[in-house]
């Protein structure tokens, strides 16, 4: 007979339960049935079965669920999860878009949410037809119906703002800038796409786009940074890479309210954007960076991306807000995943993807939220301390450099093979390779979408710094790999610190050369696959 105690008292011993248990007590009796499904218990489990284990989850306000759908939002979470880290993700549903634009390849691709509903964003790119055409399309995941369409002749470069609660969807050279938005309640999918802005900003391409802070390239080569809210103010970021002709000039940004990221071909620098965000730089002077690293070789393709924590989730969950102003609150530094795929000396990049680390300095002074400004009933800071906080200096850092290498994963590539590779916020990674053989028992064709998640080691591991050797292995061999290709010196360096893998996660496999581009969301369990006849595959790993 099960004894007779407060309810509260039940509720405290499931919290000590694991989920499972839970679910078992629920079938004892009609009380336990109705205690299992309280909301706060579900609270409880969503903290520690999801956030505590880092795993991806959809962008809910989890302050409007009620019990049941917290309920069933852990529960598919973790079923999701399951099926997205095993070795062959079994597909729940595949469905296949085709742009509307003909004898066109699909240049990119990005998942998004537009008016509460998950969309995809599809960028298609004619060949060989002079003038060139863009389409940019927008599709409804729930029907993949197009809500949005613009059809405009390429002038060279866009970028989709990474930030989704701020002002403009993307921006796009047409011949010149202009910023567009979506309206929801346009009449027909060619008005969805709406000006918001047109700059007077001469730009050779668009680089990057968070918020309303742009990057671009001009037209004589130089990296610039400008506010749409304050278009006429552009700054140079001081930038000494040469790209000789003909090469892969990559380029990676993550920019925060203090500070921006920038990766190139042969460097990742650091910037401090304190007198940028109160206009106080002279135009005239180029900014320079705070840290730069210099990899030893150049880089073929790569991307980078912040790791989600069960802190920043919730910080995401608190603040995902629609704005309309320049200013982002302030967040700790987030640590930094890179994935690198890096040239060689013959027309091919290596077989290798090297995965590395920024971390972030713990001794990072955080800028002040704009609440404890403000806030009249507690110590406001002083102007000299809020000064002190925001300005980035060489004693004030937030991110340890130079990166952390901490794995290499083999990955090899054909002559003239498509590649491509993304980066999930949860660590998911994702790229083609040509590694067929296990699959069509055939290397000469064929694409294969593997991945691996990715999980960053303590900063105090002993895992090498990147390009680094040990200092007992110096001398005749450091010069020796002087000429090395990256796959074959990292390989050694792999071999010695057990940090060299393979793929973990296989998508999947075909006997055909046309995939050309990837995206992921892994909130949702999406992932979609470009090619080069302008068809989108999209593979549902979450049951519907």
């Amino acid at each position: 007979m099960i004894p007779s105690l407060p309810e509260d008292i039940y509720v405290t011993i499931f919290n000590h339960l694991s989920l499972h248990d839970v679910l078992s007590m629920r079938k004892v009796c009609r009380a336990f049935n109705s205690m299992t499904r309280l909301r706060g218990l579900w609270i409880s489990f969503l903290r520690s079965e999801i956030w505590a284990h880092n795993i991806p989850v959809p962008q809910l306000d989890v302050d409007r669920l009620d019990a049941p759908q917290l309920e069933k939002w852990v529960m598919s979470s973790l079923r999701l999860h399951r099926n997205w880290t095993s070795t062959t993700p079994i597909t729940k549903q595949r469905r296949y878009i085709t742009t509307a634009l003909p004898q066109a390849r699909i240049a990119s691709m990005h998942f998004t949410t537009l008016d509460g509903r998950s969309c995809l964003l599809s960028f298609s790119l004619t060949n060989r037809v002079e003038p060139r055409m863009l389409a940019i399309e927008c599709w409804e995941l729930s029907t993949l119906k197009c809500k949005a369409r613009r059809t405009l002749q390429w002038f060279g470069g866009y970028a989709v703002n990474s930030d989704p609660t701020s002002l403009g969807l993307m921006a796009i050279r047409t011949p010149h800038i202009e910023v567009l938005g979506f309206d929801p309640y346009a009449s027909d999918p060619e008005s969805a796409f709406t000006t918001l802005f047109t700059l007077s900003a001469v730009a050779k391409s668009i680089l990057s786009l968070t918020g309303t802070t742009i990057i671009f390239r001009s037209m004589d080569g130089k990296i610039k940074m400008l506010d749409i809210l304050r278009p006429l103010y552009e700054i140079h970021l001081e930038d000494n890479t040469h790209i000789p002709p003909n090469q892969p000039d990559s380029f990676q940004a993550i920019v925060e309210e203090d500070y921006a990221l920038i990766l190139r071909p042969k460097t990742l620098a650091l910037y401090s954007l304190e007198t940028f965000r109160t206009g106080r730089h002279s135009p005239s002077v180029p900014l320079s960076p705070l840290q730069v690293h210099e990899f030893p070789w150049r880089i073929d393709s790569c991307c980078m991306e912040r790791q989600t924590t069960p802190s920043s989730v919730r910080y995401h969950l608190n603040s995902d807000k629609p704005r309309s102003s320049s200013f982002r609150p302030p967040r700790p530094p987030a640590t930094i995943n890179i994935l690198i795929r890096f040239s060689s000396l013959f027309p091919w990049p290596v077989n290798m993807l090297h995965h590395l680390v920024l971390y972030p300095d713990s001794s990072y002074l955080v800028p002040p939220p704009p609440s404890a400004e403000n806030d009249n009933n507690s110590e406001s800071p002083t102007l000299t301390d809020t000064l002190t906080w925001r300005n980035i200096n060489p004693n004030n850092l937030p991110y340890e450099f130079p990166p952390v290498l901490s794995q290499m994963i083999v990955s090899p590539v054909r002559l003239f093979a498509i590649t491509d590779m993304v980066l999930g916020p949860y660590g998911t990674a994702v790229w083609l390779d040509s590694h067929t053989e296990d699959f069509f028992y055939h290397g000469d064709v064929g694409q294969r979408l593997a991945g691996v998640v990715v999980t960053p080691s303590p900063p105090d591991s002993e895992a090498p710094e990147e390009g680094k050797r040990n200092d007992d292995e110096a001398g005749d061999e450091d010069r020796d790999a002087q000429d090395e290709s990256p796959d074959e010196s990292h390989a050694t360096a792999g071999e010695r610190t057990s940090t060299q893998m393979t793929a973990t996660i296989v998508f999947g496999a075909h006997e055909s050369d046309d995939w050309t581009k990837i995206a992921i969301d892994e909130g949702h369990g999406r992932v979609a696959v470009g090619a080069v006849n302008g068809e989108i595959m999209i593979d549902d790993y979450a049951q519907r």
